[in-house]
């Protein structure tokens, strides 16, 4: 059965290569890491012995989500080197950013500290052959293996558990839809998931849908979601400079729309035209998801004849700046890793990927900033987070364009309702808090003392 997954996964690899040629094009021999994705890591990763912590996190908001865990595991196993991986290169980078190598941190000798949460050395996954994750495998030697979340790469599973690695799979989850796709071919899941020596599900509906691919009861436990142990974001240079521009242009309120998704930005604007009736002097921050979409966006603003700034495009001079916003009611937010600070200046959110049937995105962030939090229906893939915040009453469903309108409108107009609801975010927060600890438990007991690296 794995040979048969291969074969497909070679042909999808195949057909694939096409679209992510075009995305990478102008920057396809340094920008994809090649020799890493087909298993050749640096020499300077080579390790004597059995040991190592090798965590997978896929993207952003996996890799942020674990930054404390990495901290805590780099505190208690200080013997052991850890090696992080990742599948996008915008992961990747908040991993430089959030969780540097420990070359960096000169000021310290280049020991890594539960601050700075270093890693000893970081790369892209290699495609999931054999072959190309066997040799990872071997430069690397981990006596753990921790995946983040939902990458379950039968081949990278297998080649882990061969090799005498234990796997535990934290922050566990199953959308509905990848739950679906995987009891279609549930025999295979459950060979796969034979490699898994431990799972600590989000909520006991993951671990259910664990159990049923055909994890052992006994190595599946609900640990909560650690996502809401992760630090408040660093504020940034931007907002700074933006609280300053927007009193001087007299701009405000400040509506920010995060990480929206393909289809809607038009949704987004429909609403934005009714709330700029009211508020004429408003500025919204549209943050699109993803980058390869900046430009669509920018085009998408352009042919709807509103006026726009983009964020690469801000002036660095305070008087300047001022004069850029007074003239635009847009700022396309057009860079990586700045959206978490600009919470800070919202009067109102709105969580995109949920008012089109893509899933959903993180609400933690503007939560983080005490902020008033709206949402589309389709909040599948953070469908418990966002179950909470609703019992919780520290964020609002809309339905569509004009409900977004008007929940917005009702939140800038009451002072007092925005207060409650940032408030009521902020404390499901700290409620919700010590996932951390608990996986740290189930990882602690995976790690025997005598496979500890030189």
């Amino acid at each position: 059965m794995f040979l048969l997954y291969s074969l497909l996964f070679s042909i999808g690899v195949v057909l694939s290569a096409p679209y992510y040629l075009w995305r990478l094009r102008g920057n396809i021999v340094s920008g994809a890491g090649w020799r890493e994705r087909f298993g050749f890591l640096p020499a300077s990763f080579a390790q004597a012995q059995r040991g190592a912590i090798w965590v997978h996190a896929v993207s952003v908001g996996e890799t942020l989500a674990v930054a404390g865990l990495i901290g805590e595991l780099r505190r208690r196993h200080p013997e052991r080197k850890i090696f992080m991986s990742h599948v996008t290169p915008a992961g990747r980078k908040a991993g430089e950013d959030r969780l540097p190598a420990p070359s960096l941190n000169a000021s310290e000798g280049g020991v890594a500290t539960s601050r700075t949460a270093a890693v000893d050395g970081r790369f892209y996954l290699p495609l999931d052959w054999a072959w190309s994750t066997r040799r990872a495998m071997e430069r690397i030697r981990p006596a753990l293996v921790v995946i983040v979340e939902t990458e379950l790469w039968p081949n990278l599973l297998r080649v882990a558990h061969e090799s005498g690695a234990q796997v535990v799979v934290v922050n566990a989850r199953l959308s509905d839809r990848s739950f679906r796709g995987y009891r279609l071919a549930r025999p295979f899941m459950r060979r796969v998931l034979k490699c898994v020596e431990g799972v600590c599900a989000q909520t006991g509906r993951d671990a259910e849908r664990f159990k049923v691919l055909g994890v052992p009861a006994e190595r599946v436990v609900v640990t909560g979601n650690i996502k809401f142990d992760s630090r408040p974001p660093e504020r940034g240079s931007l907002a700074g400079r933006l609280v300053k521009a927007l009193e001087a242009a007299g701009r405000g309120p400040v509506m920010v729309a995060a990480s929206t998704m393909p289809g809607e930005e038009a949704l987004v604007l429909e609403a934005w035209s009714a709330i700029r009736q009211s508020h004429p002097k408003a500025l919204l921050i549209l943050a699109p998801r993803h980058p390869a979409r900046f430009e669509e966006v920018a085009q998408l603003l352009a042919r709807a004849g509103i006026t726009f700034v983009r964020r690469t495009a801000l002036e660095p001079v305070a008087e300047e700046l001022a004069e850029q916003l007074q003239s635009a009611p847009v700022l396309l937010l057009n860079t990586i890793g700045e959206l978490a600070g600009v919470f800070e200046l919202a009067d109102v959110v709105f969580v995109g990927g949920s008012l089109v049937p893509t899933g959903g995105h993180n609400l933690l962030e503007p939560a983080f900033a005490s902020k008033p939090i709206l949402f589309g229906p389709h909040m599948q893939n953070f469908r418990d987070i966002a179950a909470l915040f609703l019992e919780a009453g520290a964020a609002v469903e809309v339905q569509n364009a004009s409900e977004l309108a008007r929940q917005s409108l009702r939140l800038l107009d009451d002072s007092n309702e925005r207060g409650r609801l940032g408030q009521a975010a902020k404390s499901l927060l700290e409620s919700e808090c010590g996932a951390t600890e608990r996986i740290l438990a189930r990882l602690d007991a995976s790690l025997r003392p005598g496979d500890a690296t030189d």
